[in-house]
């Protein structure tokens, strides 16, 4: 049967293809319509590429999910692998109006002579696709070898090394302007930062293909986060493009050629990864989003509103940087740990876990002891043997209701030994694992609303003197929530990353709720980051 998402693109597809065809002479009309193509074209991609995925070993268990389900991971290579694919096929009607214009016909291009082709623009097109490709196979490489964190950035080093090239062969601007109140030291109000500038957005290239990948952990996150940052650079060059500078003009439309087939397939990608996940995106889809940003901000020359727009990334990075650097203990994970609701009293909760771990430790020490002598079949039943059997059958009926009580409480159901079962439950299992099939949706959708997320926790034992101090700190401005003893000293601390303090302010957040106040900080960021950029500006440049 055809799904819902192939019935849409088989309808859509031949529209978008006559309105690029219509639209010809315009390439940015053809630049949307073919992201529009892009897009439609992952969404159908994704679920249809998913088993495959899982097949040959890239899935993972969604940690944040009462069930724990296994979803196909790194499935962020075929959201790029097709912005790719759509980038190469716009590369001529990029240029289709120098070559109409060589031949006489078509719209005038903007060189003085219609037989000079642009190759600069050319050039720097290319080594944009170039980065995002290497990117992209690297990622894709550490989706598939788990790279450690030298090699992480170490990468995006070598991946943006064709953009410096070009910027360095087109360009080499490497001044920057001087703010105001810093003008009378220095006595100029421009400073040549030479091979410094270089290694500034060298810097920038690892930053944000770095930034993205710490900012993660639940669904929806780092799509979500990409494509806030994409649409308000969108909105920026779309309210710029027209400003009458032709060099100005063609920055603006190089950074949105990059930009809306980026956010098509990342809107694809995100329907499918957002709450609750059917896929993972995998750090393939970080680095490339990462790459995206930082390439547009070098060759679009608005590096300093990137960084405005990354306001919550740096944050992030600064907040955790004492576990990055081994100040403090980081665990494999500092994912926010998911809790579910009880619908039993917090005291009943705490009497059922003690009561089941004390029978299981003496189960445990029964069973280590010497096995019981066998009884006399000669004996009464009301003997001894007899009474102990009754108790016995008692012990086990309260622990199996005890067990039950728990399971409710956490929202899934008890584990049974097969012992108990007995082989007659053999014949009924193929009847039961596909009734336990048909109503699993139902009840793990259930169970996904009475979880929630808490902010998890890594131990101070082994903390360095100068990480404990950092996370006074911390605590002292009311962005750390730590744990200390009956005398005072410090015991845990929550894992420093942005989704762990958004939960240590706003209480029991369900996983949904978190990913909406991460993406509200973003976009509260990006009208900040505007407000200072156009408005605010003239204040620390302009006298």
């Amino acid at each position: 049967m055809m799904h819902h998402h192939t019935r849409v693109t088989l309808c859509l597809s031949p529209l978008l293809l006559a309105l690029s065809w219509q639209f010809r002479d315009e390439p940015l009309a053809v630049c949307a319509c073919t992201s529009m193509l892009a897009g439609l074209a992952t969404w159908c991609l994704i679920p249809a590429t998913a088993a495959t995925f899982k097949r040959v070993g890239l899935e993972g268990a969604d940690l944040s999910k009462p069930s724990q389900p296994v979803l196909a991971e790194s499935m962020g290579v075929v959201a790029a692998t097709i912005y790719l694919i759509s980038t190469f096929l716009f590369i001529p009607a990029q240029f289709r109006n120098w070559w109409a214009a060589a031949q006489g016909s078509g719209n005038a291009p903007e060189p003085a002579s219609p037989h000079v082709f642009p190759f600069d623009r050319l050039g720097e097109y290319l080594s944009a696709l170039l980065s995002l490709q290497s990117m992209v196979f690297l990622g894709f490489a550490d989706d598939v070898f788990d790279l450690r964190w030298r090699f992480k950035l170490l990468l995006p080093t070598i991946a943006s090394i064709p953009v410096l090239i070009v910027y360095y062969v087109g360009y080499g601007v490497t001044h920057v302007m001087v703010p105001v109140f810093m003008r009378p030291w220095l006595g100029t109000h421009i400073v040549d930062l030479g091979w410094l500038y270089y290694l500034y957005i060298g810097l920038m290239a690892v930053f944000c293909t770095n930034a993205i990948n710490i900012l993660a952990g639940i669904n929806g996150v780092e799509v979500g986060q990409s494509l806030v940052i994409a649409l308000s650079i969108i909105a920026k060059d779309l309210a710029n493009v027209n400003s009458g500078n032709a060099a100005a003009e063609y920055q603006h439309l190089f950074t949105l050629y990059l930009l809306l087939p980026f956010v098509a397939v990342s809107a694809a990608l995100y329907y499918w990864n957002v709450y609750p996940a059917r896929v993972f995106v995998g750090d393939t889809y970080c680095y490339f989003a990462g790459m995206t940003f930082a390439v547009c901000g070098i060759l679009g020359h608005f590096s300093k509103t990137l960084l405005l727009l990354f306001v919550p990334q740096i944050f992030n990075f600064v907040y955790s940087a004492p576990q990055i650097f081994g100040l403090v203990p980081c665990p494999r994970h500092r994912l926010p740990k998911m809790l579910m609701h009880s619908p039993l009293p917090r005291a009943l909760v705490a009497r059922l876990q003690q009561e089941i771990e004390s029978d299981n430790s003496a189960g445990s020490d029964a069973g280590c002891s010497e096995p019981a002598p066998a009884a006399n079949p000669d004996s009464s039943p009301s003997g001894i043997n007899g009474e102990e059997d009754v108790e016995g059958t008692i012990g086990r009926i309260r622990r199996t209701i005890s067990i039950a009580m728990m399971s409710f409480a956490k929202g899934r159901p008890p584990k049974v030994r097969k012992s108990h079962l007995g082989s007659s439950s053999a014949g009924h299992r193929s009847r039961s694992s596909s009734t336990r099939r048909g109503s699993s949706s139902s009840s793990s959708s259930s169970s996904h609303h009475n979880s929630y997320m808490v902010p998890s926790r890594t131990t101070l034992e082994g903390a360095k003197p100068l990480g404990l101090l950092i996370v006074r700190l911390y605590e002292f401005i009311g962005i750390a929530d730590v744990q200390r003893d009956d005398h005072g000293a410090m015991l845990s601390v929550n894992n420093m990353t942005l989704l762990n303090l958004v939960l240590v302010r706003c209480n029991r957040l369900t996983e949904s709720q978190l990913n909406n106040r991460i993406l509200m900080i973003q976009v509260l960021n990006s009208v900040l980051a505007f407000i200072i950029r156009y408005r605010l500006s003239h204040l620390f440049y302009y006298k």
